[in-house]
């Protein structure tokens, strides 16, 4: 049995011809993909793709050029003489070169190695012009901080999950859109039904009317029974002008959430029939922890907090460096020999530095990131086991919806007898306008019902998929799309 609201809603509103009809899968679809939501959910991946692309470019090599030409300098400068003494000395000289480096981090050491080569030129202003030029051909370098934490060692572990996380954040998104869509396609779907409703009650109240007004001239009914009939004419008139507000405001937020034009018009197309699905909680549960992105959160924090105990050990104040440095460098006044040959040269130095007395600094940092790091655990088991209350819940509510709306439909189907059965004794003088009154309110109610339960099965279904992220309906792991770049 599907909704009668197509032909009822054309009637009602007068809608345009060119009103298309949408199911809830179609406007589920258009808002995953058109609608402002989507687009922010979609930045949001492609902000945190972008951040890992950028931690993961930390530990590809860097090539940089530098460079001055000219720089020009006129000075007096306090200079050493050769004979040990000082004076003031005019300068004034004009110095121009480049740098090409080669840089590469070294992720699992947390070392740094630099290949180089520069030219520098000289050119003195004073006392005849000369020019002299400073070469270093190949300049290797090396840096290794000694028991030093590592951050590159822990970032390579933990951005692939944060990445992972955002995936399955966004996924989970679109099931929060599905939602959200599927709210307002009811509530346009529920303001039509109540429309074509409130109009069916006007013409029936003013039938009814009209019958009864007949009677009270033959002297057949009272005039309390007239006033009563007149009454129930002016409260489905009323309620006719409620429904078309309603209806407007329903429409407006439809089109809104969409990103659809306000010249748009849309009739949803839903059937009452819904699959015959059910989902078991230890199912449930175990796709929960497989597929949910709070799944890859937790380890995620987890592995931050080791981190941060890990940092806090490493750094008392105590560290040792290995600078290591070898290359050739050439001076020449002949631009030609610049890069002929080189004198070699050598650089290697340990810096270290031991703290004496820090008055218990390191020990306290070390206890405040083991603390820190228990709570954050103890967060992580308490954020496991909510999170298997929380699917349990959802699956429990989604396997009472079809009883819910079975019910709801038998319901409907028995108010909108009785209610018809209601009119035909009144209008065959043998009813009681009071007992009519009370069938119509208790048939409009179990309609209201019967689109009720309606919604709330799907909207169960959808809340279950972005618990899960698994379809119970078609068995199998509700997929990410990649919004791509």
């Amino acid at each position: 049995m599907c909704l009668a609201l197509v032909g009822m809603a054309l009637a009602a509103l007068a809608v345009r011809a060119e009103a298309r009809p949408m199911t809830l899968a179609q406007v589920i679809a258009s808002a995953q993909s058109g609608s402002r939501s989507a687009a922010q959910a979609r930045n949001r991946y492609r902000a945190s793709l972008w951040q890992y692309r950028t931690q993961r470019a930390t530990f590809l090599p860097t090539l940089s050029l530098q460079g001055t030409a000219p720089d020009l300098t006129r000075s007096i400068s306090r200079l050493q003489l050769p004979d040990g003494s000082e004076a003031f000395i005019r300068q004034s000289f004009v110095s121009s070169g480049a740098r090409l480096a080669l840089g590469k981090t070294i992720g699992t050491t947390g070392g740094e190695v630099s290949l180089e080569s520069s030219l520098e030129r000289l050119d003195l202003l004073d006392g005849g012009t000369s020019t002299t030029y400073l070469s270093t051909p190949i300049n290797l370098g090396f840096r290794q901080p000694l028991f030093a934490f590592n951050p590159y060692r822990w970032q390579d572990r933990i951005e692939p999950l944060r990445l992972e996380e955002a995936r399955r954040d966004y996924a989970e998104e679109l099931e929060s859109i599905a939602i959200s869509a599927a709210q307002n396609f009811f509530d346009l779907l529920s303001a039509l039904d109540q429309l074509a409703t409130a109009r069916s009650n006007v013409t029936s109240t003013d039938t009814l009317l009209a019958a009864t007004q007949g009677r009270r001239a033959a002297g057949k009914v009272s005039e309390d029974e007239l006033l009563q009939s007149r009454l129930a004419s002016l409260n489905a008139r009323l309620e006719l002008q409620r429904a078309e507000i309603e209806l407007r405001a329903r429409t407006y937020s439809f089109r809104s959430y969409l990103g659809m034009k306000d010249t748009e018009d849309v009739l949803p197309e839903i059937g009452f029939e819904v699959p015959d699905a059910r989902a078991d909680v230890a199912l449930a549960v175990a796709q929960a922890r497989a597929n949910r992105a709070s799944a890859v959160g937790d380890d995620r924090r987890a592995l931050e907090a080791r981190r941060d105990v890990a940092e806090a050990r490493a750094q008392p104040g105590r560290s040792v460096d290995l600078f290591a440095n070898f290359g050739l460098s050439q001076s020449t006044d002949d631009f030609g020999s610049a890069y002929h040959a080189g004198q070699e040269q050598e650089h290697a130095t340990i810096g270290f530095q031991v703290p004496i007395l820090d008055w218990g600094r390191s020990r306290a940092r070390v206890r405040l990131a083991e603390s820190n790091a228990e709570v954050a655990l103890l967060s992580v088991d308490q954020a496991r086991q909510d999170l298997e209350q929380d699917v349990t819940r959802k699956v429990l509510e989604f396997n009472v919806q079809s009883e819910r709306i079975r019910i709801a439909a038998t319901a409907d189907s028995v108010a909108a007898r009785r209610w018809a059965a209601a009119e035909r004794r009144y209008l065959a003088e043998g009813g009681d306008a009071s007992a009519l009154n009370i069938a119509q309110s208790e048939k409009d109610s179990a309609r209201r019902n019967h689109v009720e339960a309606l919604r709330g099965f799907w909207i169960a279904y959808y809340e279950l998929r972005r618990a899960t992220r698994y379809d119970f309906v078609a068995s199998t792991v509700i997929p990410i799309m990649d919004p791509g770049e």
